[in-house]
């Protein structure tokens, strides 16, 4: 009889224990706004990025670490993937010994220039973008695997994990040889040919970029083809700046490089 009356006060307990701990989790999870129709925003405006950039660099170089700036943004789902995985079990203890971490808010796309350009690349091609930096020389050590982050959202954990350790071991060994005059001469001129299409970029960005900061229904009606004008843009430039680069660092010294052209924007 005794254990027949405590069954329910103890299943009762139980029931009052659950409940209590889902109602702590909801608010949680309103909190960081992952109920509630909120984004979270790890991505946050700062006075001064680059006083940010220079302390993150600081501290990686005085822990031996590398320095892991993540150029995004709250609207992009692709950034929030990305920020999300950091905490995975998988990921994280890697990204604890080898690295510091900075989130820069690209914004409206309009804060992307002084940061990029600090690490010698002109332009971001999507966001996030991902720069692995060696603190002491500010020499990127993924330069050649800048791009595939803007698909964060389909790349894997396991893929995230072996990327950022292969960068790691990068940043463990020593730099290349410098190449020889002929295909500097060439690289050169593929980086000309990238500043001026980045010109381009830049004007779309400050076209689009305020678009994309605003609810859904405040777009106008002509974002979406907008975004996915420059979206294409964007992917098949990154796809010719690799064959240009990988073209001009297996020539000769009369080699000549043929540059493709594009179709004019609909808003140019």
């Amino acid at each position: 009889m005794e254990i027949a009356r405590s069954r329910p006060v103890r299943i009762a307990f139980v029931i009052s224990l659950i409940l209590a701990l889902l109602s702590i989790t909801t608010a949680l999870l309103i909190k960081n706004g992952i109920l509630g129709g909120e984004r979270p925003t790890p991505f946050q405006p700062t006075a001064n990025v680059m006083a940010d950039v220079d302390a993150t660099l600081l501290r990686a170089s005085e822990s031996g670490k590398l320095g892991l700036i993540i150029m995004g943004a709250n609207w992009c789902h692709d950034s929030q993937s990305l920020v999300a995985r950091l905490d995975d079990d998988a990921l994280k203890p890697l990204l604890d010994e080898k690295y510091v971490t900075l989130l820069v808010d690209v914004g409206g796309l309009e804060h992307v220039s002084a940061v990029i350009q600090r690490f010698g690349e002109q332009v971001i091609y999507g966001t996030p973008t991902v720069l692995i930096v060696d603190p002491k020389t500010e020499t990127l050590i993924n330069k050649s695997k800048l791009y595939q982050w803007r698909d964060a959202y389909s790349i894997s954990v396991e893929e995230t994990v072996n990327y950022f350790a292969e960068m790691a071991a990068r940043g463990d060994t020593p730099a290349p040889e410098p190449e020889n005059e002929a295909v500097l001469a060439l690289l050169a001129q593929v980086d000309a040919f990238e500043e001026e299409q980045s010109k381009r970029i830049y004007t779309a960005f400050a076209l689009i970029g305020p678009m994309v900061e605003m609810p859904r229904s405040d777009r106008p009606d002509n974002f979406n083809a907008l975004w996915k004008e420059l979206s294409r843009f964007r992917y098949q430039i990154t796809r010719d700046l690799t064959a240009l680069r990988a073209e001009a660092k297996t020539a000769d010294a009369s080699s000549e490089l043929t540059f493709p052209t594009y179709k004019p924007f609909s808003w140019e």
